[in-house]
């Protein structure tokens, strides 16, 4: 049963990137407090499969494929949402990463790297956050946007440049935003997980790597997708509703510490 006390029930949450991961993670966190989820993601498959997963236990959700780094996709996104549930209460902006670039020290690196780390972090962020405030204020909606950005914002990204600085980026927008929707009564805030223990992570680093990795966070752990679900589910409820304009570290305490794990020519870090 839903908590009264979250103030999620019933509401229409949009979350980018819900097919894996944390998106996905989050898709089930939200389904469960009672949120009437869309599953976004450009693959529509495995948006499909998230939507199915919450139908099965007794949710409601639908699958939209987009692509968020195209404006006319994200405002077909926007107007689906608006016909099947007249609202959007939350969105969550978790696409993000780099595609297929190569990990390099600025001496090496190719342009495509920034141009993708910026398409698909910043460019999503913004056009998603757009049309989601726009359907908020004209419905009269005292809603909540959450962006996920990554710990690569905040601290140096060693042969990660484009990427850190497009999640610093990001957790810079959140700001704005937070200040230009402040008199709609929107909320908007920011989460930051360190590495996440993702399919992906383990499937491209070896165990003696994910291990350094663990050993470099207080809390001698990678962060799990549910992790940074719970985190934006917090972000997003009435639980943090004088909250606005923040960056929330999911990172068992890596922040606050010098430590790093040491960067290999052959690895990069898994990430948000």
């Amino acid at each position: 049963m839903a908590s009264s006390i979250i103030g999620l029930e019933g509401k229409v949450v949009v979350i980018t990137g819900a097919g894996q991961g944390v998106g996905r993670s989050a898709a089930r966190t939200f389904a469960q407090e009672g949120a009437k989820v869309v599953a976004v993601d450009v693959d529509g498959a495995l948006a499909e499969e998230a939507a199915r997963e919450i139908q099965a236990a007794g949710g409601e959700a639908m699958a939209v494929a987009t692509d968020v780094t195209k404006a006319d996709e994200v405002e077909a996104l926007a107007a689906a949402v608006l016909e099947r549930f007249g609202a959007i209460d939350v969105g969550v902006n978790n696409v993000g990463n780099f595609g297929r670039s190569t990990p390099a020290t600025i001496l090496d690196l190719d342009i495509s790297f920034w141009e993708n780390a910026i398409s698909q972090n910043l460019r999503s962020t913004f056009l998603c956050s757009q049309a989601f405030a726009r359907a908020m204020v004209q419905r009269g909606v005292r809603g909540a946007i959450v962006n996920v950005a990554s710990m690569s914002g905040l601290r140096a990204s060693v042969r990660l440049g484009p990427y850190g600085a497009a999640k610093a980026g990001v957790m810079h927008y959140t700001q704005t935003v937070a200040a230009e929707l402040a008199p709609h009564g929107i909320r908007v805030n920011c989460v930051a997980p360190a590495s996440i223990n993702t399919p992906r992570a383990q499937a491209s680093q070896s165990q003696e790597r994910l291990q350094e990795m663990a050993n470099a966070i207080p809390l001698k752990r990678l962060c799990e997708p549910e992790d940074v679900a719970k985190a934006i589910l917090f972000m997003a409820s009435d639980l943090s509703s004088f909250i606005t304009g923040q960056t929330l570290m999911c990172d068992g305490g890596l922040s606050i510490t010098s430590a790093r794990p040491p960067m290999r020519e052959d690895a990069a870090e898994a990430r948000g």
